[in-house]
């Protein structure tokens, strides 16, 4: 069967272009099958009645192949299947009607009205319930009509044996049951088919999705070593600019020495330098090393998600040491006001990306420049675990508020926004960790989320 319909696929696909969706050229070869398996009936039905004189009766089947074959023509040179549809659909409707009644009757014919209902199938093509439900309807009416009118219709009855009439109704049933069961394999397969297309597409999306998401996580880990690069680059400087500053005291002291010119009062003066400075770079050297002890544990953390126990505070604290240069850029004050003991049991990395893209979001979307711009975090501990974040920054709208957790909706389309990094915190907070995530807006103005965490991941407070 399906090498049969693959050989007609050239024929099947006379009406579709290329700027067609794949539904439609599904309901051009649906309707096309149609024609040519009634056309192949009306073949048999107009041979038989010329074989048996019924020359009258006969035109109506080699009607029906006249006028499919130039509708189909039609077709191919205009692509206007709208208009095929309804011919095609009427004349498999009516023809069969009209063959009915010049062969004596739906007795004498064998019930040949019965292919009409092959009209409703075609009306499957139109893609509309009421329009299939009226051609259902226009073929019981017919029907009726076909029991009224059979009397009318006995006039052209040639008087053929009951084995002929029997036979007629053999051939009608076995063919009219034989195309529907065609036309539903055509159907099934082709949408067998597209299921199976749509699967593959949609499993590709979800791959690309999934890169997307952790392209947007690197991405939020790119910007922590950007800012954490920065940030040690500050008391690195100053560190080397102390020990070239000693180097110089060194040599200058070892030349005093030298030639004796080495006094009780340049040696006290050459010690409390050496303090200050020593001091100086012991300090910015600690400041490098707690700022690189505290990324080494976000970065892991963002990348294994292990599980273990971590003070959220602290955690978050020194999150913001990693984005420092983009805080001070846009002069953000971050109060958290999280209680210091609260440890947590959970996984360190997922609450880092929530909270890298949150103020991500927060300075690139809602901060403007030279704005008192504040970012408060706060927990609140009932039956649940509650975090609460607010920014007062420009806040949303009632349009952006519906599609804000949306995957690749953003504000800053063009502008380097990838409309992820509140999708990666709804998903990481909802599937992750199995809690809730809510906007709330912040009067006068501003953004706040609430997360609902089950309180179980409390360790102690």
């Amino acid at each position: 069967m399906n090498q049969f319909l693959g050989y007609l696929k050239p024929i099947l696909a006379i009406a579709d272009r290329n700027t067609d969706s794949e539904e439609l050229k599904r309901a051009h070869g649906f309707l096309i099958y149609l024609g040519l398996l009634m056309s192949t009936g009306g073949l048999l039905w107009g041979t038989i009645c010329l074989a048996n004189g019924l020359y009258i009766p006969a035109v109506v089947p080699f009607t029906y192949i006249t006028i499919t074959i130039v509708n189909f023509t039609y077709l191919f040179i205009s692509k206007n299947f709208i208009a095929s549809q309804i011919i095609q659909i009427l004349i498999s409707l009516l023809l069969p009607f009209l063959f009915q009644f010049f062969l004596g009757g739906f007795v004498a014919s064998g019930g040949n009205v019965l292919w009409s209902v092959l009209a409703v199938f075609g009306s499957f093509t139109l893609q509309k319930k009421r329009m299939t439900l009226l051609w259902l309807i226009l073929f019981i009416l017919l029907i009726i009509l076909s029991g009224f009118v059979d009397s009318y219709a006995k006039q052209f009855d040639i008087g053929l044996s009951e084995a002929y009439s029997i036979f007629f109704f053999v051939i009608n049933f076995i063919l009219t049951i034989s195309i529907i069961f065609s036309l539903y394999y055509y159907f099934v397969s082709n949408e067998e088919k597209a299921r199976e297309e749509l699967q593959k597409s949609l499993k590709q999306l979800n791959q690309a999705q999934g890169q997307l998401i952790e392209s947007e996580k690197m991405a939020s880990l790119g910007t922590l070593v950007s800012g954490v690069a920065h940030e040690i680059n500050t008391p690195l400087g100053v560190a080397l600019t102390g020990i070239s500053q000693i180097t110089h005291e060194v040599k200058k002291l070892e030349t005093n020495y030298k030639n004796e010119m080495l006094t009780e009062e340049a040696l006290n003066e050459y010690i409390a330098t050496m303090k200050q400075l020593t001091q100086t770079i012991n300090d910015r050297l600690n400041n490098a090393a707690l700022l690189v002890k505290s990324f080494k544990h976000i970065s892991v953390d963002q990348h294994f998600e292990d599980k273990r126990e971590f003070h959220l505070k602290k955690y978050i604290d020194d999150l913001f040491l990693g984005l420092q240069n983009l805080i001070k850029s846009k002069r953000v004050q971050i109060v958290n006001t999280i209680d210091e003991t609260l440890v947590l049991e959970s996984y360190p990395g997922i609450f880092s990306q929530i909270f890298s893209n949150l103020i991500l979001n927060s300075i690139k979307h809602g901060f403007e420049q030279n704005t008192e711009n504040i970012i408060k975090i706060s927990v609140e501990l009932n039956d649940y675990l509650i975090i609460h974040y607010q920014d007062n920054g420009v806040g949303v709208t009632d349009e952006i508020e519906k599609k804000i957790f949306d995957p690749f909706f953003t504000t800053k389309r063009g502008e380097g926004g990838s409309g992820l990094g509140l999708n990666v915190v709804y998903n990481l907070i909802t599937q992750k960790l199995k809690g809730k995530l809510s906007l709330v807006r912040v009067l006068p103005h501003g953004l706040g989320l609430t997360i609902i965490l089950d309180k179980e991941i409390i360790l102690k407070v």
